[in-house]
């Protein structure tokens, strides 16, 4: 272990040291001249970046080099900084909690109907089937079947609503999620 820091410390100190080892001088001022004489050449960046358009030049997809950060004025006041802050969420509805909170809650609505549909479905097939064994008569029981099958086939088609529904729930937070909505905002 102390001979791989060791080696480490050498490796990083020795360039450093290479130039003191051959009797040289660094001269940090002709260093800074060719600097500066490297940029002159290169001339200015193409891209100025500003407050004013950090979004749209950010969000373009393109990659940039070497990129001058420039001032556009003085800093806007805590109060213009509020009022834009704002009037950015008034226009990006999905920054606003009623939004999730909305379909959070029509989400549940409609999950916990369709429960209580599968439930009162579950009870009355329960229900069909006690009849189907207490009644003797064929015609009778054939009637009961008829009402057992389409009843199932209802409870079948809501029990597959209600998994789209669930789903759907965890597709919403997953969405808020990559939206940047704070978790209270669903709870």
């Amino acid at each position: 272990m102390k001979g791989a820091a060791l080696f480490l410390a050498v490796c990083l100190l020795l360039p450093a040291a290479a130039p003191l080892l051959h009797g040289q001088k660094v001269d940090l001022v002709a260093l800074k001249k060719q600097e500066e004489e490297r940029r002159k050449k290169q001339g200015e960046s193409k891209a100025k970046v500003t407050n004013d358009n950090l979004d749209r030049i950010a969000g373009s997809g393109k990659k940039y080099g070497f990129v001058q950060m420039d001032s556009s004025g003085e800093p806007p006041s805590e109060e213009e900084a509020a009022l834009r802050q704002q009037a950015e969420q008034k226009q990006d509805v999905t920054r606003q909690p009623d939004f999730w909170q909305k379909q959070k809650a029509d989400l549940e609505q409609r999950i916990a109907k369709l429960r209580a549909d599968v439930e009162r479905e579950q009870s009355e097939l329960n229900r069909l089937w006690s009849d189907f064994y207490i009644k003797n008569i064929a015609a009778e029981q054939e009637a009961i079947r008829a009402q057992i099958s389409q009843l199932t086939t209802q409870i079948e088609q809501k029990k597959l609503f209600l998994a789209q529904a669930e789903a759907q729930l965890e597709d919403l937070f997953e969405r808020a999620r990559k939206a940047g909505a704070p978790p209270g905002w669903l709870r």
